[in-house]
């Protein structure tokens, strides 16, 4: 295996076991053996948990980014760039449910992902906004509107309807009107 594959391996590894038991409650033996392999090999590769943990984060970022865009390359216009989006991000939430409850009971994980998670929402809003300029383009979207704002209200909207059904409703991603939620917004509520 190559170091580059190995090293994918443990962040992968490192993931699903700060998942189910949060930074505090994860030590290195317990990644270790998620990969199948030595703890003396994880610290090969990282120098402590704390570098482990922000490489992963810094890893799934990536691979979240790229899931981003590659949504938004594909559809034909933009509302089905919107309700596939919307569906990505109901998706992750349910998923990644755990993380949320990690991260509302570990003051290290809520301080670090804070942050991290602030950079990513700036990230993705730069992905949007291409999307919005080019819908305004093509005659799509009102010429008249800012699209920091479109991007904002975009974002919000996926961020509050879907994380609200899934963490406090129960709702499952299958069962979201996700037309409904993307009419409100391209036609408002005026």
């Amino acid at each position: 295996m190559h170091k580059e594959e190995r090293r994918i391996d443990i962040l992968k590894a490192a993931g699903r076991i700060f998942y189910l038991k949060g930074f505090e409650g994860t030590k290195m033996e317990d990644i270790a053996k998620e990969a199948g392999i030595g703890k003396g090999t994880v610290y090969g590769y990282f120098d402590s948990k704390q570098q482990l943990f922000e490489q992963m984060i810094a890893y799934n970022r990536e691979r979240h980014i790229r899931s981003i865009k590659d949504i938004l390359d594909t559809g034909e216009c933009f509302r089905e760039k919107f309700t596939a989006l919307a569906k990505y991000q109901a998706e992750l939430i349910s998923q990644h449910i755990g993380i949320f409850n990690a991260m509302a009971y570990s003051k290290v994980m809520a301080r670090e992902l804070g942050a991290l998670f602030l950079e990513q929402s700036v990230m993705v809003g730069e992905l949007i906004k291409k999307q919005v300029i080019e819908a305004v383009k093509k005659g799509e979207l009102r010429s008249d509107l800012d699209p920091e704002i479109i991007v904002s209200i975009i974002l919000g909207t996926i961020t509050q309807h879907c994380g609200r059904n899934i963490i406090f409703c129960n709702v499952q991603p299958e069962d979201m009107d996700f037309d409904a939620l993307v009419d409100a917004v391209l036609k408002g509520i005026e």
